[in-house]
């Protein structure tokens, strides 16, 4: 996939979120917001890597590590608070609403890093 790929990718699991959110029980469906939004973060860092560096990633594995090496260490932080999240709400099925509007906030950084 390339940069707009990426980015196009991003838009549309923000447009599942929204949609998810928009439920009339958004807490039914912790998992799948967080899951989407570590996606779309994933995706806005690809973007961000391969319009920066040309670097090409469609995999999560060493993207903290990539992120530290590139001087974005503050990136790298809130990618593993969005993973940490997620991996307690998808095998620990623990959430709520902070848990989103945290994840949400985390994922409003990742974005307006990777596209400003």
């Amino acid at each position: 996939m390339n940069a707009d790929g990426h980015l196009q990718r991003a838009r549309e699991l923000e447009e599942t979120i929204a949609y998810l959110l928009a439920a009339l029980q958004p807490e039914r469906h912790v998992a799948s917001i967080v899951e989407n939004i570590y996606g779309a973060a994933q995706q806005y860092i690809a973007y961000a890597l391969e319009i920066r560096h040309g670097e090409h990633s469609d995999t999560h594995a060493g993207l903290v590590r990539r992120l530290r090496n590139y001087g974005y260490p503050d990136i790298a932080q809130l990618f593993l608070e969005i993973e940490g999240l997620r991996m307690g709400r998808w095998y620990g099925k623990q959430g709520d609403g902070e848990t989103i509007a945290k994840c949400q906030q985390l994922l409003s950084s990742i974005r307006d890093w990777a596209t400003k």
